[in-house]
């Protein structure tokens, strides 16, 4: 009975790739890459984390004030970039009952960076900013830095702050 190895040299060699002659090499950088992409991409989910743990988190703690009525609710809209600014995506927001001339509110594990606030008082609860035919906001609204406005919403360098490793206090008057 013959007993030749079920692939000679030669099916070996056609087999591996082009350029390379043995097959342990070629599967030693196969799993070498794999476990490189694995561990690459554990690194790259842990990234966001330990970024903002090395940027220190801090807490907003924001005061708004000139509530006409107790009517209704106070709505939040926190913003982390330029981009962002007055979309429809803020990363913090919030609905606050009114009970008096002022309301405060507070978050706390913020990443350190830079924010801007805008807020509205929602008189009649309807879970939107009331505006008159012209588009003009017609119930009272403010954003971070108490910034005013003219004509057109405020630019974010004028309404950004910066959060750091401590607490942020704000104070917002609607108008």
């Amino acid at each position: 009975m013959d007993e030749s190895p079920p692939f000679s040299e030669h099916d070996v060699r056609v087999l591996s790739l082009p350029g390379v002659n043995s097959m342990p090499y070629n599967r030693c950088r196969v799993i070498y890459f794999l476990t490189s992409i694995i561990l690459l991409s554990m690194g790259v989910g842990f990234a966001p984390s330990l970024l903002a743990q090395a940027g220190g988190q801090g807490s907003i703690i924001l005061k708004v004030t000139g509530l006409d009525s107790e009517k209704g609710q106070v709505r939040i809209a926190v913003f982390n970039a330029s981009e962002k600014w007055l979309g429809d995506r803020p990363i913090y927001s919030s609905t606050i009952k009114v009970n008096g001339p002022s309301v405060t509110w507070r978050i706390d594990e913020v990443p350190a960076g830079d924010y801007g606030v805008a807020v509205f008082h929602d008189e009649n609860s309807n879970g939107k900013m009331d505006k008159n035919m012209l588009g003009i906001p017609q119930e009272p609204y403010g954003f971070s830095n108490n910034v005013r406005v003219t004509f057109g919403p405020p630019k974010w360098e004028k309404a950004k702050f910066a959060v750091k490793d401590a607490t942020a206090v704000l104070s917002i008057q609607v108008k």
